[in-house]
């Protein structure tokens, strides 16, 4: 992927699927992490090379730091934007600030490999399996194009799904309080 936003797009997918039990944030915190590799890479060298971090030893590396301490992170990140909310749209879009741990270790579990293996597929640099193989066997499965597309549209359906539920408790929220006021 070009940049980090194209991965967030299976995640959403993933949190509306998997709920409380996988931190959306965590994940896209291990996301993040991973892609300032190749950033610095750049940056230093001015080749975007996808080296350790874009392998399983380092991707596990990253979900770990993820996980602990970037679970605290995530959650005053979490507790930030709540805080930036107005009432209206608290109700829409506040989040529960606390993440468990075994959903910061599954978000940032599928964001880690998740990220190593869509970057697989696109860059022919990325040996996932690397220091025991040379071989990229995922690079060109699919086109870019079709790449992105599923990404995209992961994060369409996944936005669409999660955001049905929070409507519709709003809207329950939303009349509770009229009947109140009636």
């Amino acid at each position: 992927m070009p940049i980090t936003p194209f991965h967030l797009g299976p995640g959403a997918a993933l949190k509306s699927v998997l709920g409380r039990r996988m931190s959306f944030t965590a994940f896209g915190l291990a996301n993040g992490l991973i892609d300032l590799e190749p950033i610095a890479n750049f940056v230093l060298t001015g080749d975007p090379a996808h080296r350790f971090f874009h392998t399983i030893i380092g991707a596990t590396i990253v979900a770990l730091v993820s996980v602990w301490p970037g679970r605290l992170l995530c959650e005053r990140l979490l507790r930030w934007w709540n805080s930036r909310l107005s009432p209206a749209q608290a109700r829409y879009l506040a989040v529960e600030p606390a993440i468990g741990i075994g959903a910061a270790a599954t978000g940032a579990a599928l964001g880690a490999y998740s990220h190593v293996v869509l970057d697989s597929i696109m860059h022919v640099d990325v040996l996932a399996f690397a220091p025991f193989s040379g071989r990229n066997a995922l690079q060109g499965l699919i086109s870019i194009d079709l790449l992105h597309l599923g990404c995209v549209l992961a994060g369409l359906g996944g936005l669409a799904a999660l955001a049905f539920p929070m409507a519709r408790r709003a809207a329950t929220s939303g009349s509770a309080a009229r009947n109140e006021r009636q």
